[in-house]
């Protein structure tokens, strides 16, 4: 299968650059005064972001000219630009707002970085991020599992501002950037968005010519391939598609993972105001579903990271994920636009369980008992936003408004069925079967142990206001109301449970600049947890009012070096009240009577210290704590604990440092420390400081790159659950061929 692939992709990359039209030089592109800023420059460094724009641009409608592609700067070897660093982002607002206006925090993770990193899926770059930790799916979950800030985020992944809560591994390949907006958003998001969310903007088509294929093979038989190709077809139509695939074995044994996608994407001018983009996105991966090793005396057992405790061929995990997404975008004048934007979501996920049930202490010859599931869970999402901006002047105050409306469905059906007999295991001197054996679930036929059906739909209104005061004061305003309606089926049982609210989102922030390189800010935003949002109501839920979160903070952005380097600080306290806790006379019975609060510190850096030296650090501390609460956990009352899934201190620091024109070195260190993984804290994983590296040759056509992941053999976990934690990866090293024109 590989060779088959090498091939393909050899012959269409080929293809491309033996069709496209040959590259002028870089004097014929650029006009005279970018002529003269590049004779200033030091030949084959970083050039400085000058705002300018080259010849070598798309005209500013964003096309080619007729019948032509839009031919790209010419660069030199190790030339590139200087984007660890991002000035502007649409998440915080819906509109094109630069970061320094923004009155929240924005952690964003740029291409750049990701491909320096090899992080090649969504939680690896997320490791950039400060004040998110990786967490295990829990209560039949799968995929991505983040918390942001000290509260869960499973249901707060977006794809270009659309809701995309559905469980699966989201692969890089389609990336553009990554982008994080911490804190409650309900304002603009809807439910969910305690701690805040993650957005991830996609790859999508435009007229300049794109040409890049990278091949990586590395440690424990890992292989990937992906292929990004565009431009403009004629003067009204661009195109666009990545694709992927990756063969990689692991070093935890039994374990692989096959994962292929294709994303293309279509972008159509209609009238010179009015442009359609057509985006596809298809995911598909077969993996193993592992949940590392069982604790023992409540931290991860003292054995081999390669060690596996399930069956030797019986390891189903599968994942397909569908997207169609159309925008349709129409600017009625330079002040007046309006945007609508449809998503159809297609989720599947097949998998068997292997989970650790009850250990039986005999010291070196403890077990542990198993469990095991087999599940088929699937989602489809409907999703309609539309947004109309206006900029306009009120009483010589400029404004920026933003009015926009959502409308939401989703079906959500899963089904669980139980394995019998299933055999307990040594801990410490494991003896491997194949497969469990006659009691094994092999399909989801006759009785099952959870059939659960459930439909949501959500329709919102909002509006948002931004107003520039004075060049220095700025404030932005907004509010959104949302129903939220869940139906849930036990079908198991037959019951049936259906509950509706209506809630009302704001946020308020000021931001003073003093000059045009330094901003501070204070703001206050909330969100609220309706019982449903998870896809799940009972008899205990059903009849209960939304957890309200809110969070206040202060902050500072202040830029150097020209504007070269971001520095960010943020100071916050956020708290979660009406929280979901134990009736303390019916345990069985859920109230709403807890609090939980994270007070806490973030640090940023990001850009370029000198014009080849590149940096992008973060650093959070959380002071993180349920407050309130009536619920007994293995015997302990949790109130005064601090939640699980939590790291008080954690971050990372990558820089890249350009030795030649040609040559560049870096590397970085990713740390947390230690990490609770129930609120009674009986169990807990450790802090770890990992240390990579990187080096690159670049070429004008070509870079080759290797990257070495844990230069010290670190033993660590990436994420544990109350009785299990998953090893993270040895010393390996990964080298990259990349092709591009």
């Amino acid at each position: 299968m590989k060779d088959i692939y090498n091939h393909v992709v050899y012959y269409v990359f080929s293809l491309v650059l033996l069709c496209t039209p040959p590259r002028v030089s870089a004097e014929e592109t650029l006009p005279e005064k970018e002529k003269q800023a590049q004779e200033r420059k030091t030949p084959g460094l970083p050039p400085k972001n000058s705002g300018e724009t080259s010849a070598a641009s798309p005209p500013p409608d964003g096309q080619a000219k007729p019948g032509t592609f839009a031919i790209p700067e010419t660069t030199v070897p190790g030339q590139k630009e200087n984007d660890y660093k991002t000035e502007s982002s649409t998440t915080a607002t819906k509109t094109d707002t630069p970061l320094r206006d923004v009155p929240q925090s924005v952690s964003v993770v740029t291409e750049s970085l990701v491909k320096s990193q090899n992080a090649f899926n969504l939680r690896d770059a997320l490791k950039n991020v400060s004040g998110l930790t990786i967490s295990a799916a829990e209560g039949g979950r799968t995929g991505d599992s983040i918390n942001v800030r000290g509260f869960a985020a499973n249901s707060d992944f977006y794809l270009d501002g659309v809701k995309d809560n559905g469980q699966y591994v989201r692969d890089s390949f389609f990336m553009e950037q990554v982008e994080v907006l911490k804190g409650p958003s309900s304002v603009l998001f809807g439910r969910g968005t305690t701690g805040g969310i993650i957005n991830v903007i996609s790859k999508k088509a435009r007229a300049e010519l794109i040409g890049e294929a990278d091949f990586t093979y590395g440690s424990h038989d890992f292989f990937r391939g992906t292929v990004d190709l565009g431009g403009a077809v004629t003067d009204f139509l661009n195109l666009r598609i990545n694709t992927l695939y990756q063969d990689s074995g692991s070093f935890r044994d039994f374990n692989f993972i096959d994962r292929w996608g294709l994303a293309p994407s279509i972008g159509i001018t209609l009238t010179p105001n009015t442009k359609l983009s057509l985006q596809l996105l298809h995911q598909k991966e077969d993996s193993v579903f592992d949940y590392g090793l069982p604790l023992f005396r409540g931290k991860p057992a003292d054995v081999p990271r390669t060690t596996f405790y399930g069956f030797s061929d019986d390891r189903l995990q599968e994942y397909t994920t569908t997207f169609a997404t159309a925008t349709f975008d129409h600017q009625f004048s330079s002040d007046l636009s309006i945007r609508n934007t449809f998503r159809y979501g297609d989720y599947e996920r097949s998998y068997r369980t292997h989970l650790f049930g009850d250990v039986t202490d005999t010291g070196r010859t403890s077990t542990v008992a198993r469990n095991q599931h087999l599940r088929l869970g699937t989602q489809e999402n409907f999703y309609n936003q539309t947004d109309l901006v206006w900029k306009t002047s009120l009483l010589g105050l400029r404004n920026t408004w933003l009015f926009g409306t959502e409308f939401g469905w989703e079906d959500f059906d899963f089904r669980s069925k139980n394995s019998t007999d299933i055999p307990s295991i040594s801990i410490f001197d494991p003896v491997r079967t194949e497969t469990v054996g006659a009691g094994r679930a092999n399909d989801l036929k006759g009785t099952l142990n959870a059939y659960n059906a459930a439909q949501t739909d959500t329709q919102a209104f909002y509006l948002q206001n931004q107003l520039e005061i004075t060049p220095q004061w700025k404030t932005l305003a907004g509010f959104r109301w949302d129903r939220f309606g869940t139906h849930f089926q036990n079908r198991v049982t037959n019951e049936k449970f259906h509950r509706t609210d209506e809630e009302l989102s704001y946020r308020f922030g000021i931001t003073w600049s003093p000059t045009a390189m330094q901003s501070y800010y204070f703001s206050y935003s909330n969100s609220f947890n309706p019982s449903g949002e998870t896809f799940s109501l009972n008899s205990s839920t059903v009849n209960l009012e939304p957890e309200e979160n809110q969070n206040f903070e202060l902050g500072a952005k202040v830029d150097f070096f020209d504007g070269n380097l971001s520095a960010t600080a943020a100071i916050f306290r956020l708290e979660k009240t009406n929280a979901r806790t134990a009736d303390p006379i019916d345990p069985d019975r859920t109230i709403l009577a807890g609090v939980q609060r994270t007070d806490g510190v973030e640090f940023g850096l990001t850009g370029s210290i000198t014009p080849n030296w590149y940096v992008a650090a973060s650093y959070a501390y959380l002071d993180a704590t349920i407050v309130e609460s009536t619920t007994i956990q293995n015997g302990i009352l949790i109130e005064g604990q601090s939640p699980a899934n939590v790291s008080p201190n954690n971050g990372a620091v990558w820089t890249s440092y350009y030795v030649t024109d040609a040559l560049e070195v870096g590397g970085g260190v990713f740390f947390q420390s230690r990490q609770f993984l129930t609120n009674s804290h009986v169990s807990q994983i450790p802090g770890f400081t990992r240390i990579d590296g990187m080096a690159a040759y670049h070429h004008e056509h070509f870079d080759v790159q290797l990257n070495l992941f844990n230069l010290t053999d670190k033993r660590y976990f990436e994420w544990g659950r109350s009785n299990a934690a998953l090893p993270g990866r040895p010393f390996a090293a990964e080298l990259t061929l990349r092709l591009k024109y």
